[in-house]
């Protein structure tokens, strides 16, 4: 029954070899439930089209700036990669620079003055000009010599300003060189040319003579001194004697010429005993003198550092010749002064200054000329620290800073024994006791 009811509302049949474009009658919708559902998938289909656009954007956008953030990421880190090894390198080649200097290179370090030696107290004197006996400060000593040559000028003209020339320049080794040449050639122009105007003529503006020769102490001093007077105009300087003589006295002296030397003083002092102390106490009780060292906190921090270099050389693999090298590297520093003091068995302390690079038969010498009663006696000065012993009759062309007795040392002093023996033996009542020559203690400064 259920069958023939659905057939029924099934229509009217057809055959199977009929076409199936035949229309078949639909059943029209109410036409508001179709105007709601039209309504309802336009809005739905703007939105979803509006959505997929933003998505659309979105997708573009991120796929667009996703490889330009990689490449600008890469390169960032490939800059820094490369910074890391660079600086790595370059640390390596500076290691590498380091020890080279270290085992292979001069490693001689200049030391113009000691941060615990005070060198505005040392003395220096010039024999050639105020003899033996004025002893200054250096400043006041050079300032001295100048205003004495420059009292000179007048009398001696040539050999004054030549004077003036060479030794207010010495420090300026190179540029004194380079205007000593073009003085001379100067000079030697006039002298091979002396009726040639053009060389008797130099002119105040020139770069040559601007930058070489003016620029130096006493340089026109000396050209006037040698016939260049000013011209009318005050442009040129211009030789205007007809003889040639003056200039080549000039040129002789400038040529043969040498500056004025000074000298460091020794300064000798001499610490005695005192009726309150039969003895003079360790040296790190003596007087404060300014000239002697004594250890500060800037010495301690070096020395703390020079230990940690040595525990760092220590660790690192070395050749017998790099640890050779090592063990001298003390004596590369290179002070300019030292500060010796010399322990008699009397107590008596004597201090001298002597340049670092001298060599130390200066002391020895100075000893046996100046100190010393019985000079004749052979010697011996021990050095407190390794008690290193220098025979006075043995050579000493090794200096001050090569012994390490810089920037200042104490040896004690004692007679040689077998020759003090000898002379015991001949005279018995030889007094070996007496160090000291009497007018040298009464002309030093005691302490």
């Amino acid at each position: 029954m259920k069958g023939e009811v659905k057939f029924a509302k099934a229509g009217e049949g057809h055959r199977l070899n009929e076409p199936t474009s035949r229309n078949v009658p639909v059943q029209p919708r109410p036409p508001t439930a179709t105007r709601q559902s039209s309504d309802g998938g336009v809005a739905a289909r703007a939105a979803a089209e509006a959505a997929q656009q933003r998505l659309q954007q979105q997708t573009s956008w991120q796929q667009s700036a996703a490889p330009s953030s990689r490449t600008a990421d890469s390169i960032r880190r490939q800059a820094q990669r490369e910074l890391e090894q660079e600086k790595a390198l370059d640390n390596q080649l500076q290691q590498a620079l380091d020890l080279k200097d270290h085992y292979f290179g001069n490693r001689q370090i200049s030391v113009e003055s000691s941060p615990v030696i005070d060198h505005t107290n040392f003395l220096f004197k010039c024999p050639d000009i105020f003899g033996d006996d004025v002893s200054l400060p250096y400043n006041e000593l050079q300032q001295q010599i100048e205003e004495t040559l420059r009292l000179q000028l007048d009398s001696e003209p040539i050999v004054s300003a030549t004077l003036l020339f060479l030794t207010c320049n010495q420090k300026e080794q190179e540029k004194l060189k380079a205007c000593k040449e073009i003085i001379c050639k100067y000079f030697d122009n006039i002298i091979t040319n002396p009726d040639e105007d053009k060389y008797r003529r130099i002119k105040l503006q020139n770069k040559v003579y601007l930058e070489k020769v003016a620029s130096l102490k006493y340089a026109f001093e000396l050209l006037q001194a040698s016939g260049f007077l000013p011209s009318d105009d005050n442009e040129s300087i211009i030789y205007q004697e007809r003889s040639i003589e003056p200039l080549q006295l000039a040129r002789d002296t400038l040529l043969n010429g040498e500056p004025i030397q000074v000298q460091l003083d020794r300064n000798l002092k001499i610490f005695q005993p005192t009726k309150e102390r039969s003895a003079i106490p360790p040296v790190q009780l003596l007087p404060q003198d300014p000239l002697f060292y004594q250890t500060t906190v800037g010495e301690v921090l070096r020395e703390k550092q020079r230990q940690k270099d040595i525990l760092d050389k220590e660790q690192m693999l070395r050749t017998k010749a790099m640890r050779e090298r090592d063990e001298k590297a003390e004596s590369n520093v290179q002070y300019k002064y030292t500060v010796i003091r010399i322990r008699m068995p009397n107590e008596m302390i004597l201090q001298v200054i002597f340049q670092s690079h001298d060599p130390l038969s200066l002391l020895f010498d100075y000893l046996r000329s100046y100190c010393l009663v019985h000079d004749w006696l052979p010697f011996s000065l021990i050095s407190n620290v390794g008690r290193q012993a220098y025979a006075s009759q043995e050579e000493h062309s090794s200096t001050f800073n090569q012994c390490g007795l810089v920037p200042a040392a104490l040896l004690s002093f004692r007679w040689d024994e077998e020759a003090l023996r000898d002379v015991q033996k001949q005279t018995p009542n030889f007094p070996a006791d007496i160090y000291i020559k009497p007018e040298v203690l009464a002309n030093a400064n005691q302490f």
